[in-house]
């Protein structure tokens, strides 16, 4: 059997891409920052890019797992209304930052965190 190494360059975006991007959905408690280190850590950013590449879903479906997590490690308390959206808007800078774009389709859930997320596709270069 060959080991083999693969490297896979991702884009991680700061608090200065998603500002400019969601000015009115700041940034401005410690668990929104909490929830945007889950969201923005590299090898979280990379299995989201994954999973959504892989199987279609949302990568919500992965940073609720990590979000998840947290909570159950006394990091993080519930989330409410508002902080949920603000895991959409967050995933939708790591995406269009790693060349995603949004399909207006949302994938369902019925139980967990969250009830939907949004549903990439890879943007089309030329």
């Amino acid at each position: 059997m060959k080991l083999v190494t693969v490297n896979q360059s991702i884009n991680q975006p700061d608090i200065s891409d998603y500002k400019s991007s969601y000015p009115k959905m700041p940034c401005n408690t410690d668990k929104k920052e909490i929830l945007f280190g889950i969201i923005t850590q590299p090898k979280n950013i990379y299995s989201a890019l994954i999973i959504a590449e892989t199987t279609g879903y949302s990568p919500v479906f992965f940073y609720e797992k990590q979000i998840q997590a947290a909570i159950h490690s006394g990091k993080l308390t519930p989330l409410d209304p508002h902080e949920k959206q603000f895991v959409g808007t967050a995933t939708c800078v790591v995406m269009e930052s790693n060349g995603w774009k949004k399909t207006g389709k949302k994938q369902r859930y019925s139980k967990g965190i969250f009830s939907s997320a949004e549903i990439y596709t890879k943007k089309i270069t030329t």
